[in-house]
């Protein structure tokens, strides 16, 4: 995460104040340069599902409301925005109108994906050309997905995210009025849930939570 940070680079003077109103800011300082997966691993696999929680031999731990804007810093307060999925087509049309690509643009990168997605270096690019032609609002919420691409919406793939995170910063003036730490928490929830199963072979999400549950259990 952190490697991916340092890819996109700290945001052009010209926005820093866009994305600070967003209140993700803290984003771009709160992720790991590496996980141990034996950690992880074990955390996954001691999850249970109907009890949202880590059954462990000192008892039951679980990630709170209250551990996420601790670590993360983010808004505690605001609406809950919620995503449902989106297909390719709804995919296109959100990055056309948000984003301004052009429509072959969108076809295509949708098609390199497979999906509903766009790969995390195409948005980049995007960045870069929207900065390139003063067009601050739009680099701003391209640069907004790509940050919460690798930090509270991590998946599985580690080079994609999901267009329809996109939809979040359709207006940059109400996004900060957003309860991130919600979202950020049934996101986790659900990967968990995903995650403790025997098929499963890997976890999405932002996992530096998993972090204050193993410094816990050091104390302890």
């Amino acid at each position: 995460h952190r490697r991916k940070v340092e890819k996109l680079g700290r945001p052009t003077p010209k926005i820093e104040g866009l994305v600070a109103d967003t209140g993700l800011s803290s984003l771009l300082t709160c992720s790991l340069d590496k996980g141990d997966r034996g950690l992880l691993s074990t955390f996954a696999e001691r999850w249970y599902k109907k009890t949202s929680s880590f059954h462990l031999p000192i008892g039951e731990m679980s990630i709170t409301l209250d551990d996420v804007p601790s670590l993360l810093h983010l808004p505690i307060i605001g609406a809950y925005h919620t995503y449902d999925a989106i297909d390719i087509e709804q995919a296109m049309e959100l990055l056309v109108e948000l984003l301004r690509v052009t429509t072959q643009e969108a076809v295509y990168e949708t098609e390199q994906c497979r999906g509903a997605y766009v790969r995390l270096a195409w948005l980049r690019d995007v960045y870069r050309t929207k900065c390139h032609a003063r067009q601050w609002r739009l680099a701003t919420k391209a640069y907004l997905l790509h940050l919460v691409g690798f930090t509270l919406f991590a998946n599985k793939s580690a080079t994609n995210i999901s267009v329809v995170f996109l939809d979040a910063f359709c207006n940059l003036n109400q996004c900060g009025g957003f309860s991130c730490e919600a979202v950020t928490l049934v996101h986790m929830y659900e990967n968990l849930n995903y995650a403790s199963l025997h098929k499963a072979k890997h976890l999405a999400g932002n996992y530096i939570n998993f972090y204050n549950c193993y410094l816990f259990l050091n104390l302890y």
